[in-house]
């Protein structure tokens, strides 16, 4: 993800320090920027990072340093040479930033920052909060590659519906995600179940794997739920089967006292780039991601199946609300989500043009 907005950046105005990766080499060499890897897996906070910091900074002559993530990396901000900024995404603020010993160290770290770049609103709010002060910021959310995830005509969705095994007439229902609790499933399989007895083109499918598909799938069984599980979905299918959808849903919410919540939620934006409306659970920046009554629903109670059950219902008896929400889907994703616009808002921060 941020490779899409550094990409687009000019190739002169940075250089990167990063970890190594198979087929590093190769991918490093197609670049017009300058990239140089440690030989540590992790990018840990030792003096001879701060060491290796300071002397590229140095000879590349960098008026301050990007450091990402906060923890443990972040670390390292204070004792460098030149100014930084810090990269804020979602948990990995949100954990230490509620736990006495950690929200102290990584207080220190924001408080010392020159710029926060935060991926969302509640990430922001979670830095503010474990350094005791408003910090100054700038959202810069995940995008989304719009020439990639596109709607679909009516020709190339029935067509994508039969390559995936569905019926043209079906009213489906998608949730993209890696499976555990926090996403929330279980309460979109038990809103379908209440819903299949009046509905009997309805299904919903489920894709990608994790540690909750077992539970999952038993209470899709249990419900007698028309629940259909792809699993895994190869990168160039991804953007056909979210033109499957006439829906996309989500219940994320917040789970251990909100120690674990949704850091943005990436898939509505694909699934808004690709002109379908979304139902949210108030999670974490999935507020941000879907907008309350125009592009989708956001529920306050993520876990009410028949709040849920019936804003599915709505969506799919109204022929002109799900027009008009998969237009407006379109249109944000296009205005406030592309790549080119979001590395443009970053050049900004970063004093450098896109």
């Amino acid at each position: 993800m941020l490779w899409e907005w550094w990409r687009r950046l000019p190739p002169d105005s940075f250089a990167v320090l990063t970890t190594p990766h198979d087929g590093d080499a190769v991918f490093d060499a197609g670049e017009p920027y300058r990239i140089e890897r440690t030989r540590e897996p992790v990018l840990l906070p030792h003096p001879w990072m701060v060491q290796r910091i300071n002397a590229l900074a140095k000879e590349f002559g960098a008026d301050f340093v990007v450091l990402d993530p906060a923890l443990p990396l972040g670390l390292v901000g204070p004792r460098l040479a030149v100014p930084y900024m810090v990269v804020l995404h979602g948990a990995e603020v949100t954990v230490p930033g509620r736990l006495p010993g950690s929200r102290q160290v990584l207080g220190h770290v924001l408080r010392g920052a020159q710029h926060i770049i935060a991926a969302g609103g509640y990430p922001a709010q979670e830095g503010d909060h474990a350094a005791g002060r408003a910090l100054p910021s700038t959202i810069v959310p995940p995008g989304v590659d719009t020439k990639r995830f596109v709607p679909l005509n009516d020709a190339d969705k029935k067509a994508a519906r039969a390559r995936f095994g569905f019926a043209a007439d079906d009213e489906i229902i998608l949730g993209f995600s890696r499976l555990v609790p926090r996403k929330g499933f279980d309460t979109v399989i038990r809103a379908v179940a209440q819903l299949a007895p009046h509905r009997p083109r309805l299904r919903l499918v489920i894709a990608s794997t994790g540690r909750d598909e077992e539970r999952l799938r038993k209470l899709a069984d249990e419900l007698n739920a028309p629940v259909t599980f792809v699993g895994r979905v190869e990168h160039e299918d991804v953007p056909v089967l979210y033109g499957c959808a006439d829906i996309f849903s989500m219940m994320c919410r917040n789970r251990w006292g909100g120690l674990e919540q949704e850091g943005f939620g990436i898939v509505f934006v694909e699934a808004a780039a690709c002109g379908v409306p979304q139902i949210a659970g108030d999670s974490g920046g999935a507020a941000e991601a879907v907008l309350d009554g125009v592009t989708g629903y956001v529920m306050k109670d993520p876990t009410d199946v028949s709040g849920l059950s019936a804003r599915i219902a709505t969506i799919l008896d109204d022929d002109a609300l799900r027009s008009s929400m998969a237009t407006a889907s379109r249109t944000r994703a296009e205005s406030e989500f592309e790549y080119s616009v979001l590395a443009a808002r970053l050049g900004e921060v970063l004093k450098v043009g896109p």
